[in-house]
């Protein structure tokens, strides 16, 4: 009874304050991935084959490629967590997806500045950085699932060493004479 209850209120606790965080956490991927579909636009006009012809080194063209399919698979991957938001290895993949992509952004925008449209440059920045309170949200909700689920699994690991130690306490059954062992 005592376990029953222990996991009674701690998955009730969770679901209650689950359903809070959900619409939350669904506005934040939402967010970022509107974020993400707004750079496509300003991506599609940087031109990194032009740069290269000016003495720039080529590995911008791969870099814009890198960040093109990175946005495209941010949004693919906000999609997948609006679907089920508690997959903390989901959340993590798509964390590190869009921490990467900034980081191929802030290197793509000094060749954008220097080579091509410094105006350009600072618009994409300032939807990057319009996706910095909705990066440090996700960031605090991976941070908060992956506390929750280590306290569900202390809660459970402790009722399990619990369990066993009542069950080693009580006598052992004696076999029935009668029965045979085969």
């Amino acid at each position: 009874m005592r376990l029953f209850l222990a996991l009674f209120l701690c998955c009730g606790a969770a679901f209650c304050q689950q359903a809070m965080t959900d619409q939350q956490i669904l506005a934040v991927f939402n967010g970022i991935s509107q974020h993400a579909a707004s750079l496509t636009p300003m991506l599609d006009q940087v031109r990194p084959n032009d740069w290269i012809a000016k003495g720039a080194p080529d590995t911008y063209a791969t870099q814009l490629a890198s960040t093109i399919e990175g946005v495209a698979l941010i949004q693919s991957d906000m999609q997948t967590l609006a679907q089920h938001p508690d997959r903390m290895s989901d959340d993590l993949k798509a964390l590190f997806r869009v921490q990467a992509v900034h980081q191929l952004l802030d290197s793509l925008m000094g060749g954008l500045r220097k080579y091509q449209n410094p105006a350009l440059a600072d618009l994409i920045e300032s939807v990057v950085a319009e996706d910095r309170a909705d990066l440090d949200r996700l960031q605090q909700y991976v941070l908060q699932l992956a506390g929750d689920k280590e306290a569900q699994l202390t809660l459970m690991d402790r009722e399990a060493q619990r369990c066993r130690a009542t069950l080693s306490r009580e006598p052992a059954t004696p076999s029935s004479p009668n029965r045979r062992i085969q």
